[in-house]
């Protein structure tokens, strides 16, 4: 949302800077506030299973990002940008960024009760060799395993490609879920997670056998996905990203979390959001022409409790 879309201002570049200069830390709770793709990418062969990417704890990356959303998320990675591309530190402009699937073509199908609303998994891919024949993605369905997500290009599919026994065989082996540039079906019959840009009840054919899974990046509404990729979906969207970027939204992600969860406290009890910020300063500035940034106050100091209502008109 608005309020936390410029969260951290001025700890971001504390904490890109944190792996190599060990002794910053964050001091400041201030928060600023400031087509879809067909056809499978380059070939990027895999040697490996996709989680068992070095120098990386992927397993401890997805742990954190359980407790995220995508709107968080996607602050933390546009701090970074931001930073990335106004630095003239070679570290910090290595930063890749977040890739958000389009929105108004990819669309939540399902999302099981038991998931608290976001799916997280490594991405394994597929291309199909045709429109509309789908034995690649079922054949893909048996090198699965718990915690994977299968992103599927279908080649500008019309016939669905999976549906309800594709999705209860893959909650089974603990997928967690399938995104697919093309139609499902059996929407409310689903089980695992599943996003489609598509849906149509009629289901294509099971002739041609494909190249498999991680064969080759994929399209998928718009971006690139490489196999590796973490993926993270909820109800307002898929990103996609390496181990590399999605660790480095982690802490500012986190801090927008934290202080959302403090300005919910204070609303819930009677003080107004904008006395919470530097509001009436930052018109004041911009009414003159100034330089200015929407910022919360120091809601680790804030003590909410017997605290009169404040009225903002």
């Amino acid at each position: 949302n608005y309020w936390s879309n410029h969260f951290l201002q001025r700890s971001r570049r504390f904490r890109m800077l944190i792996t190599r200069h060990a002794t910053i830390q964050f001091r400041s709770a201030y928060v600023h506030l400031a087509a879809l793709g067909r056809g499978a990418g380059k070939a990027k062969p895999v040697t490996a299973h996709p989680q068992e990417q070095e120098g990386h704890d992927v397993k401890d990356i997805i742990k954190r990002l359980r407790k995220l959303g995508t709107g968080p998320l996607c602050d933390a990675d546009k701090g970074n940008k931001h930073t990335s591309s106004t630095s003239d530190d070679p570290d910090l402009k290595k930063y890749k960024g977040l890739n958000l699937m389009d929105t108004d073509a990819m669309k939540l199908r399902h999302a099981p009760k038991q998931s608290g609303g976001v799916m997280i998994g490594v991405a394994r891919t597929v291309q199909l060799p045709r429109p509309n024949d789908f034995l690649t993605v079922l054949s893909a369905l048996t090198e699965l395993s718990a915690g994977d997500v299968l992103v599927v290009n279908t080649g500008g599919s019309t016939k669905a490609v999976a549906g309800s026994l594709f999705t209860t065989e893959a909650m089974r082996r603990g997928v967690s879920g399938i995104v697919v540039d093309g139609p499902i079906r059996d929407v409310t019959e689903l089980e695992c997670f599943a996003y489609s840009t598509k849906v149509n009840p009629y289901a294509g054919t099971v002739q041609h056998v494909g190249e498999g899974v991680d064969t080759s990046s994929v399209q998928c509404a718009g971006i690139t996905v490489n196999p590796g990729d973490i993926i993270f979906g909820d109800g307002d969207g898929v990103l996609c990203g390496s181990a590399d970027t999605f660790s480095a939204c982690l802490h500012d992600a986190e801090h927008i979390v934290a202080a959302e969860q403090r300005l919910m406290e204070g609303m819930k009890v009677g003080v107004s959001l904008h006395s919470m910020t530097n509001f009436d300063e930052h018109i004041a500035a911009r009414k003159e022409g100034l330089e200015s940034s929407l910022t919360f106050k120091d809601l680790r100091t804030v003590r909410f409790t017997g605290i009169d209502s404040i009225e903002v008109s």
